[in-house]
């Protein structure tokens, strides 16, 4: 829902830099910032970021922030 909401403002403040011409360096720092803080969201939802878990968590290197990777199971 978050997602939604921060890509709805990042449409509203684009067409805003298309239709109104001004304010031009204010709107671009605003999207960056807006993009940013989404890429960061999804990126904990699949994992990628240290500490979080989702399906990717495994793929990624191991940080000091992860918590300890479980023991290998015997067969």
């Amino acid at each position: 829902m978050l997602l939604l909401l921060l890509s709805l403002l990042l449409l509203a403040t684009v067409v805003l830099m298309v239709v109104r011409r001004r304010h031009i360096g204010r709107l671009t720092s605003f999207a960056t910032l807006l993009a940013a803080v989404m890429l960061m969201i999804w990126m904990q939802n699949t994992g990628l970021l240290p500490g979080s878990q989702g399906r990717y968590s495994d793929d990624r290197p191991r940080t000091s922030i992860d918590p300890p990777a479980p023991a290998p199971r015997a067969p």
